[in-house]
């Protein structure tokens, strides 16, 4: 298996949250609604991906032996540290993460705030001083009133990995 930091994953269309959440944390992650079995299989071989899957069925494709994750739980806090114990992701961000736009998996790139200023509300570009932007869907980012929160979930999730606490089977 790879190294967690080399991990390229594909999100199946049952995961769209755990898609977002592993682009926040800098995974590059594939994530289509609209594909068929055989395509994800295609695209998975061709570009080295690690498949994220709640589909059974899915898995018994020998192709995808030692290639894929089955995703047992519902909730993504515990779908990521199910990710943390069997394949060591990190769920830390810090000034060393480079995070990827949580809609279309672009890294993300530095903004100045003189670039900034005239594309997010006043009060933010009054308040805020970084700024990152997606160059390809164009959308801004910046540490706002919600980044406190999502370091502390993250936190938590991390602490639950770092402690080997098991989230519960949610039966799938």
């Amino acid at each position: 298996m790879p190294s967690p930091q080399s991990l390229l994953f594909f999100a199946d269309v049952m995961l769209g949250k755990l898609a977002r959440w592993l682009r926040l944390l800098g995974y590059d992650t594939a994530y289509e609604r609209d594909i068929d079995d055989r395509a994800i299989v295609e695209r998975i071989v061709r570009e080295g991906r690690w498949l994220l899957t709640r589909d059974r069925y899915l898995l018994r494709r020998n192709i995808l032996a030692g290639r894929a994750t089955l995703i047992v739980h519902d909730s993504v806090g515990d779908q990521l540290q199910q990710l943390g114990q069997e394949l060591g992701i990190s769920l830390v961000i810090d000034q060393a993460t480079e995070s990827r736009c949580m809609k279309c998996n672009a890294p993300l790139e530095p903004l100045a705030h003189r670039q900034a200023a005239s594309r997010v509300p006043p009060h933010v570009a009054r308040e805020q001083t970084e700024f990152v932007i997606c160059p390809r869907c164009e959308r801004i980012f910046w540490p706002g009133s919600h980044w406190t929160h999502l370091q502390r979930r993250l936190h938590d999730w991390q602490l639950g990995v770092t402690l080997g606490i098991v989230p519960r089977s949610s039966g799938a």
